[in-house]
């Protein structure tokens, strides 16, 4: 990822970096024109995947959690970045810390509402219901259900359709 900071000190510029050693390094010599070293900036996400901005922009990334944040976007399992996402973009937990801790316990599966609520009846109850009768059920309105009862939850991160199906249970 490439971030910039952009010093709160409109008469210094600012500086681009991908790392956090070389963050505080340029930050170390950045100063204003009376020889004072400017120590806050404003963090500035410039590129990377969508998948890690969208995840960077839930987290709030600041130069207080940016070594955190860029160590977690470097060594995770992009797997659970939809998850921390999830609990992030929904205000489920308040901060990157919560998120990290509750990831494992969220349920998130790569589809749309309608597929995941249709997986769900046809595990629980599919096998009683006799076939001639499987026809009659409309799952739109079992789905329509669950999101209304709060149980699953359809979202959108990096491109795809994501849908938490413990959404109550959280």
């Amino acid at each position: 990822m490439k971030f910039y900071a952009n010093p709160y000190n409109t008469e210094v510029q600012g500086f681009f970096f991908e790392r956090f050693d070389e963050f505080e390094e340029k930050l170390s010599n950045t100063t204003d024109r009376f020889g004072w070293i400017v120590e806050e900036v404003e963090i500035d996400v410039i590129d990377g995947t969508k998948e890690e901005l969208e995840l960077v922009k839930a987290i709030g990334v600041n130069q207080g959690n940016l070594e955190e944040v860029i160590e977690y976007i470097e060594s995770s399992d992009e797997n659970e970045w939809p998850a921390l996402f999830f609990l992030l973009d929904h205000n489920i937990v308040q901060s990157f810390e919560d998120a990290k801790d509750k990831v494992e316990d969220i349920c998130i599966t790569e589809s749309r509402l309608i597929d995941a609520a249709s997986e769900l009846f046809d595990e629980c109850y599919g096998h009683s219901i006799p076939d001639n009768i499987k026809c009659y059920i409309d799952y739109e309105a079992f789905a329509r259900d669950c999101e209304i009862g709060g149980d699953m939850t359809e979202f959108e991160f990096g491109g795809k359709t994501y849908t938490c199906t413990n959404a109550s249970g959280l």
